[in-house]
């Protein structure tokens, strides 16, 4: 179960980095308004799905809700930590600043260990709100709902496969 648990939470987390990683990258602030607009209502609907597959209570969906609200927060703010410094890590490494690199390969190791620990704290809260049947439905939703967002994702961009074309 611990496994199941697990593959649960790298899967919220796949999910939500892609979507976060989609609004931050816009140029435009226009884009970015539109886009944090899309965010909201994609991620709104989403929920909407969530909750309905787990077939929840208001009680039960309410904390899940509220525990889910607080770890995207924190998700997404490690993740733009995480990209900003990717993003000097390149520069370091183009320009050979050797300390540079060292610094930032520290920063980035010890994100990456702060989104690790968040993550089994966020499996451990949800852990404490649902069944293990409830958890296994939120797997088995992630799961399709991350199918179903790559597939979209690649239809949008004219990645077909062969045999579709």
């Amino acid at each position: 179960m611990k496994r199941l648990a697990g593959v649960m939470v790298v899967l919220c987390l796949m999910m939500f980095a892609v979507t976060c990683n989609a609004e931050t990258e816009a140029q435009d602030t226009g884009k970015k308004v539109h886009k944090k607009e899309m965010h909201e209502k994609f991620k709104a609907e989403r929920r909407k799905k969530l909750l309905k597959a787990l077939d929840l209570d208001k009680e039960t969906s309410a904390k899940l809700v509220a525990v889910l609200d607080s770890y995207d927060k924190k998700r997404h703010d490690a993740m733009k930590s995480m990209r900003d410094d990717i993003k000097g890590l390149r520069e370091a490494v183009n320009n050979k600043k050797a300390d540079d690199i060292k610094d930032l390969m520290g920063k980035i190791e010890d994100n990456h260990n702060a989104l690790k620990a968040t993550m089994e704290s966020e499996k451990t809260e949800i852990k404490g709100i649902l069944t293990q049947e409830q958890q296994a439905k939120l797997l088995l939703f992630m799961v399709d709902s991350r199918k179903q967002h790559w597939k979209s994702m690649s239809e949008k961009h004219g990645h077909k496969k062969a045999e579709e074309k």
